[in-house]
């Protein structure tokens, strides 16, 4: 499995270690986060006070968002490949439903360049200019094991999608430590169910490999190109909007389309090869 998510070519399996450059670059990314951050907050701030009031939906600070964190993937070693964007239309409101394998799933689904709200942990929130950019595109905090909560988690959700905006979760509720999918909590598929609004499944691939869930160093030493698939999403009216039965259908897709898409990298000798 690790050959198909590309981590033989990560520097760290075929080097046998880590390299002084691995340590460099890596040094240079995080403080390059920080900083580009910090300054991308600064410039947005007073326009975004002026534009918010006439801006419902915070479009402008998700924009905004979006543009920050595609100058960041441009500053790291990966170039994300989207795939099947066209299945996000722009004049509906989903809920995006995406595997969870590392930090990097985050930075890699900006990459649409689509218009949602992320559901992320509440510590992030406390995050300086992180958290601050996070509440002023309208995302939505949830603090993991806490009822209340997650009830105000869900009618902030609901309220986004009223408003139009795709709501963007990840259905494991946490990352993945092996690659596989875990199994799907149902905050999602109640979502779907009761705002009568598709799922659409986010496939991803290779995010791990440029930031892995532990440690700071980054195990790359030349381009890769992970992937972002979107399959077509899955309407719950066909599943009688039973948020079961539309969880494990959505599951049992994206489980089968993994498999698929881990081939295809294989068969092109993993994530470091171009595709095409």
């Amino acid at each position: 499995m690790d050959r198909a998510r590309g981590m033989d070519g990560a520097g760290v399996e075929r080097g046998g270690g880590t390299t002084w450059r691995m340590r460099l670059f890596s040094a240079w990314f995080w403080f390059y986060l920080v900083a580009s951050l910090t300054v991308f907050w600064f410039a947005v701030a007073i326009p975004w006070l002026l534009i918010t009031p006439f801006d419902r939906r915070r479009r402008f600070a998700h924009w905004y968002a979006c543009t920050w964190a595609n100058h960041l993937q441009r500053a790291s070693m990966w170039r994300i490949q989207v795939e099947g964007a066209a299945h996000m239309r722009d004049d509906q409101a989903y809920v995006l439903a995406c595997n969870h394998q590392s930090a990097g799933d985050i930075l890699a689904l900006f990459s649409l360049r689509k218009d949602f709200r992320w559901v992320a942990k509440r510590e992030l929130f406390a995050v300086p200019f992180l958290g601050w950019m996070m509440a002023m595109a309208g995302y939505v905090g949830i603090k993991r094991g806490d009822q209340a909560s997650r009830q105000r988690m869900m009618d902030k959700c609901t309220r986004q999608l009223a408003l139009g905006n795709t709501v963007a979760i990840f259905p494991e509720g946490t990352r993945s430590r092996d690659g596989e999918i875990r199994a799907f909590k149902r905050g999602a598929f109640v979502l779907a169910c009761d705002s009568k609004v598709p799922v659409l499944p986010v496939l991803m691939e290779g995010p791990a490999s440029a930031l892995p869930i532990e440690g700071w160093v980054l195990p790359l030493e030349r381009y890769i190109y992970p992937i972002v698939r979107v399959l077509e999403p899955v309407d719950p009216a066909d599943h009688d909007y039973d948020p079961v039965a539309l969880s494990d259908a959505v599951r049992e897709v994206m489980i089968a389309e993994l498999k698929i898409l881990r081939g295809e990298i294989a068969a092109r000798g993993g994530l470091e090869q171009r595709p095409g």
